[in-house]
């Protein structure tokens, strides 16, 4: 897990400084950031959902669709909560509301993949990896289609969910109808293989980026803005002990060691393991996705509060984020 971690700050330090020189970030950014999600992006999640679609639907059939509903649900459910905090009490008075949109993302969108991975991936059975790739599907369906169209808000309208078509929401789209119908095991080797190869430097590829985006940030932007400290509270502290009891709660009333029956994930104790990997997903700070998806489709001035937020939650999640680890996996 840590060489994971030390591996994804190696990325974005050497985009930072790559990109740290404004002639880099004005000439070369755009157009390197710009071919990972209209390009690299739609091929990597062709290739990826092709080779891991079999494996998870054979774990379990039903486990797909709910951990896809899962997601779905738990971005919602921070979307409306958010939206809730923001009309009915004062805890974020001091946000501005050309900042409003980035806000709502960073509260709304958490990192669903690249931090919670590698914990997974050190102390949660393998079941649990193979239908975290549905729970990614979704996040990703909504990111490239709806959060992108909140990126696009002019301040002052009225915020509106409406779908948009992005060139990565097709391929995604494109890679599960391929890998459901079977289709994908057609496509020929002397193809496949070389897109299966070289559409994983997507993933690294997009750090550097982050990484670029991050040198463009303005130093003062990160204590410029006071609602950041109470959205570390909230969001990063509040929000996964309220999800952590109520599993908690879930287990006492249940019992039983499978939410189906049987042990369609091949866990002893199937409640303890989606009470770990909710309170992770919950603990997690924003996505990173966000910024990328500004530099796309946003406006300039939008980076320097979302980076502040990100780099902000991220430092703090250093601290959060392994507390809420070590109560979800022990309690």
């Amino acid at each position: 897990m840590a060489a994971a971690f030390l591996r994804l700050i190696g990325l974005v330090i050497s985009g930072y400084i790559i990109f740290h020189p404004q002639w880099m970030r004005r000439k070369l950014l755009p157009w390197l950031s710009a071919a990972i999600v209209n390009v690299l992006f739609p091929l990597y999640y062709v290739s990826r959902y092709g080779i891991s679609w079999d494996d998870a639907f054979s774990r379990g059939a039903h486990w797909m669709p709910l951990f896809f509903v899962m997601c779905v649900v738990t971005i919602y459910l921070q979307y409306l909560l958010v939206l809730w905090l923001l009309k009915h009490t004062r805890i974020f008075s001091r946000l501005q509301e050309e900042n409003k949109s980035e806000f709502i993302l960073l509260f709304a969108i958490h990192n669903v993949g690249y931090v919670p991975l590698p914990i997974l991936e050190a102390i949660a059975p393998e079941p649990i990896l193979i239908f975290l790739f549905t729970y990614v599907m979704a996040y990703q369906l909504i990111f490239w289609s709806f959060a992108v169209n909140i990126i696009k808000r002019v301040p002052g309208e009225p915020l509106q969910m409406r779908f948009r078509l992005t060139i990565p929401f097709v391929g995604i789209a494109s890679g599960i109808v391929l890998a459901a119908t079977g289709l994908y095991d057609y496509i020929p080797r002397i193809i496949a293989s070389p897109v299966e190869q070289y559409s994983r430097l997507a993933m690294d590829g997009i750090m550097i980026v982050l990484g670029g985006i991050l040198a463009g940030v303005p130093h003062e932007s990160l204590t410029r803005h006071k609602e950041f400290g109470p959205f570390l509270l909230v969001r990063q502290v509040l929000y996964p002990l309220v999800v952590l009891l109520a599993m908690l709660s879930l287990r006492l009333l249940f019992g039983g060691p499978s939410i189906l029956p049987g042990e369609p994930m091949t866990m002893a104790d199937t409640w303890r393991w989606m009470q770990l990997f909710l309170v992770i997903e919950a603990a997690v700070p924003p996505a990173t996705n966000i910024m990328i998806a500004i530099q796309n489709y946003g406006r300039p001035e939008q980076l320097p509060y979302s980076g502040s937020g990100i780099i902000l939650s991220y430092l703090g999640a250093a601290v959060t984020l392994p507390l809420f680890v070590v109560l979800g996996y022990y309690l």
